[in-house]
């Protein structure tokens, strides 16, 4: 599957944006037991299930969702007009099945300007519209790097045609255990360079 004024008039304060204009999402570690503004991260089981790793010399977030559930999330201020590409390395080892961690995009309609000051706040943030996407390919070979692209703009339009695009938000980008199957207690799927641009 394939998948923009100013990203710059269109981000949270301080949310990482660089001078291309780009919003760059897991390009290094922090920490998952006191992430840092914008983000919130859940997990359950012991150990938990999401740890970061130096894989194939990339900072990648590490999910092994066959020993427990979690979510990791970013707030998100993007007019999906605006900045409506998005993309992510993904690997799997040979556990690891499609579906075992889903990418969760949230959507909100919401006129230019009318944000309040619960929309800064901490945690998920009101959503209008939520996909959910299975990551991963059946026709890979694993221990390889994958990188997939998506249009938000056009993958908005397929889900609900008839509403205003320049009125659209990505409020927040999320990865979940999936809730497909039982993924198999050693599979890991590895993460990174989660990057919205125009």
């Amino acid at each position: 599957m394939s998948l923009i004024s100013s990203l710059a008039g269109c981000s949270l304060p301080g949310a990482g944006v660089d001078v291309g204009g780009d919003l760059k999402l897991l390009y290094a570690p922090f920490s998952l037991s006191n992430p840092p503004r914008y983000w919130q991260v859940r997990q359950n089981g012991d150990p938990g299930p999401l740890s970061w790793e130096d894989k194939d010399g990339r900072i990648a977030l590490a999910a092994r969702p066959g020993l427990g559930s979690f979510e990791i999330g970013r707030r998100t201020n993007v007019i999906v007009l605006a900045s409506p590409f998005l993309s992510f390395d993904w690997q799997f080892n040979s556990a690891a099945q499609v579906g075992d961690v889903e990418l969760v995009l949230g959507f909100r309609r919401q006129a230019q300007g009318s944000w309040t000051e619960n929309d800064l706040g901490s945690g998920k943030p009101g959503i209008d519209h939520e996909v959910r996407i299975a990551i991963g390919q059946y026709s890979v070979r694993y221990g390889e790097w994958h990188r997939e692209y998506f249009d938000l703009a056009t993958l908005y339009r397929r889900y609900w045609p008839d509403a205003p695009a320049d009125e659209v938000r990505l409020v927040w980008i999320g990865l979940v255990s999936g809730t497909d199957h039982a993924p198999v207690e050693n599979s890991v799927t590895h993460l990174t360079h989660i990057l919205l641009s125009r």
